[in-house]
């Protein structure tokens, strides 16, 4: 279609706007047509008289789009005269004067709203009213049907106008949701993050400041005053043990939605389901009804004044039941129109017809409503029916028409059918605009609500590794440093120490992790943890009463500062799960750098039992440590194995490949 955009588009020429060549087109066919017309004797006075009023009556039909009001106003301003002076001579019906007119009333109520669709009716009107002051109609049913079928265009006109913004409108509100969709994530996520700060803050900091203020002060008095010291270790292990509980319901809520049922997508494949809904009622409604009822009055009227000929007791039945159909337009439209051609053709056949507004009135609804409610094949057989019923009319009528007749009966009905055509395809595209719109609104909201389950996710992997892993640590140290503060003080001070000494590097890490949620760029943070710390982190361990041996096998390579941190952090949760699990144990951590992959290994012996695999694999399990492993083992395409040995004792394995690169 965008071929085409140069007919069909509008043009700006000395930064105005100007018709389209589509607009000149038309309205240069028209004008050839009422010069043939003024040729042929159409209109009254001297040729060159009638074809300068026409070709200046219809020149204007270009500007339609641009200028409706100024285009219909010159049009009336120039016919109205001519009218005047030849009234009473016009001998025919001009199918370029009928065109020129149902074009700009159509264009005043497609393009002006307000104050000037008022004055664009009442312009709409003066063209209406031509005809009859030339004289070319003689009866309350001709100006009837001026009135239907200029009010028909104007009505037209502006649903389409409606319909056209409504899909505009949607159009930029889809656009608006699918711009905004990765802001509206963005700002969900730092809302998130600066919840979860504030909770870490309350939940965390406070304690392990409260545990290093502990541990100094009973590292200090451990000489001088044994029992405050028992006291104060006493204090800092029931604080870890509520840290830690903490943390756990915390990391438990950061996870509740990661298994949450989600809710699908709409999606546009029942479109056509959808549009047939919406437009076709199962039902007429009350203003079918109304509308069918109105008709059926006005043609019980016109048979009691003699329009149609026959018996009135028998054309009274029969404009009933041909009007009737009218309600179920919508419902069933050729059906509809099915049943009325069915029941007029023999009234015509054996009697004729009249000059009814009812029978016109009933016409150009159905061949509306076939136009708007059916499609593809329907629409053809649809058209055919049309051309049966004007058959009908005017055979009925026995009316010899004139080619200019023809078309200008074949203009009025093709336009109305037309038009519904035109005013379904636009409904059609309201409704996939709308349809798209509410997806654009689900998807921003959904990918809103998948980028705060990541990253709570995210933060829940690095709460436990940051922090449960040392306060679980820090707790064990205190017990320890309190069973054997009578027998070996040194011993319970050294532990001492390096509970004050993890509780500064948790304090850091935290305010390190914290500053990342809070987004503040001016924090000094202490670095996170990489491998050249794992030896620390195996002398920390051993500090705590577990056997550990370290092993590094093949080249170091520099690998990135994320894939580091995944790989110590692994190691790290599994030597926690070995301290919780089999504190007896001996354990053994191994490391082989391969050219396109790291292999990391994680034992344990079990302890003197050597029968605790079984027992870690369940306490695990079931908690977020080898959830967190494996997540962060995923995440850098990697494969990892848990799982008691044979013979006793457990093991973590994992491989993380090489050749990705890692942000």
């Amino acid at each position: 279609m965008k071929q085409l955009d140069w007919v069909t588009g509008e043009r700006n020429v000395g930064g105005r706007h100007a018709p389209s060549a589509l607009d000149w087109l038309v309205a240069a066919g028209l004008v050839v047509v009422a010069l043939a017309e003024a040729v042929g004797g159409v209109y009254p006075g001297p040729v060159a008289v009638a074809a300068a009023a026409l070709v200046a009556t219809t020149l204007p039909i270009a500007f339609r789009r641009v200028a409706p009001l100024p285009a219909i106003a010159v049009g009336a301003a120039i016919s109205l005269p001519y009218v005047l002076a030849y009234a009473g001579q016009f001998a025919g019906g001009s199918v370029a004067n009928a065109a020129t007119e149902l074009l700009l009333i159509y264009s005043v109520g497609r393009h002006t709203r307000g104050r000037g669709l008022v004055v664009g009716a009442v312009l709409a009107l003066l063209l209406s009213l031509e005809p009859g002051i030339g004289g070319r109609q003689t009866g309350l049913a001709d100006w009837a049907f001026t009135l239907i079928f200029g009010g028909g265009a104007l009505g037209l006109g502006v649903a389409l106008r409606i319909q056209t913004q409504r899909s505009i409108s949607l159009a930029v509100a889809a656009e608006r949701a699918r711009s905004e969709q990765g802001a509206t994530a963005q700002a969900a996520v730092l809302e998130e993050r600066e919840h979860i700060a504030r909770e870490l803050h309350d939940v965390v900091a406070h304690s392990m400041g409260l545990i290093v203020l502990q541990a100094g002060g009973a590292r200090s008095v451990l000489d001088s005053d044994p029992d405050r010291a028992r006291t104060a270790l006493m204090q800092i292990e029931e604080t870890g043990r509520q840290t830690l509980a903490e943390m756990r319901h915390l990391v438990g809520i950061l996870r509740v939605d990661e298994n949450a049922d989600r809710q699908p997508l709409p999606r546009l494949e029942h479109l056509p389901a959808l549009v047939d809904e919406a437009g076709r009622p199962h039902a007429p409604s009350v203003l079918d009804w109304l509308a069918a009822l109105a008709l059926v009055i006005i043609a019980f009227v016109e048979t009691a004044n003699g329009v149609f000929p026959g018996p009135v007791a028998v054309a009274a039945g029969v404009q009933v039941a041909a009007t009737l159909p009218v309600a179920f337009r919508r419902v069933a439209p050729l059906r509809a129109t099915t049943i009325s051609a069915a029941v007029f053709l023999p009234y015509v056949v054996a009697y004729g017809t009249g000059n009814s507004v009812a029978n016109a009135a009933t016409m150009l609804l159905l061949m509306y409503s076939v136009g708007r409610h059916t499609d593809r094949r329907g629409l053809l057989v649809g058209a055919a029916l049309g051309l049966v019923l004007l058959a009908e009319e005017l055979a009925g009528a026995r009316l010899l028409l004139s080619l200019g007749d023809w078309a200008y009966l074949l203009i009025v009905f093709g336009g109305a059918l037309g038009l519904g055509v035109a005013l379904r395809v636009q409904t059609q595209r309201s409704i996939s605009l709308a349809v798209a719109a509410e997806r654009a609104r689900s998807e921003q909201v959904a990918t809103a609500r998948a980028a705060v389950h990541e990253e709570r996710a995210r933060i829940a992997r690095e709460l436990h590794d940051v922090v449960a892993d040392k306060v679980g640590l820090i707790v064990l140290q205190a017990g320890g440093a309190r069973i054997v503060l009578g027998t070996d003080p040194n011993r319970a001070r050294r532990a001492l120490q390096q509970v004050e000494e993890m509780g500064r590097q948790t304090l850091a890490e935290m305010r390190h992790l914290v500053g990342i949620l809070r987004m503040d760029e001016n924090a000094d943070r202490q670095p996170l943890p990489r491998l050249e710390r794992l030896p620390t982190l195996v002398d920390e361990t051993r500090a705590a009463g577990l056997a550990v041996a370290l092993e590094v096998s093949g080249p170091v390579v520099g690998l990135p500062a994320g894939l580091e941190l995944a790989i110590y952090r692994l190691i790290q949760e599994a030597l926690t799960n070995v301290r919780k699990h089999a504190p007896a144990s001996r354990a053994e951590v191994r490391l082989w750098y391969e050219p396109d992959r790291v292999r990391i290994e994680v034992s344990d012996d079990g302890g003197p039992s050597g029968a605790v695999g079984e027992t870690v694999l369940k306490a695990s399990g079931l908690g977020h440590g080898l959830i967190g492993m494996r997540e962060r083992v995923q995440l850098y395409d990697g494969r990892m194995q848990a799982g008691p040995m044979t013979g006793g004792g457990f093991r973590v394995e994992a491989v993380l490949p090489l050749s990705l690169e890692f942000a």
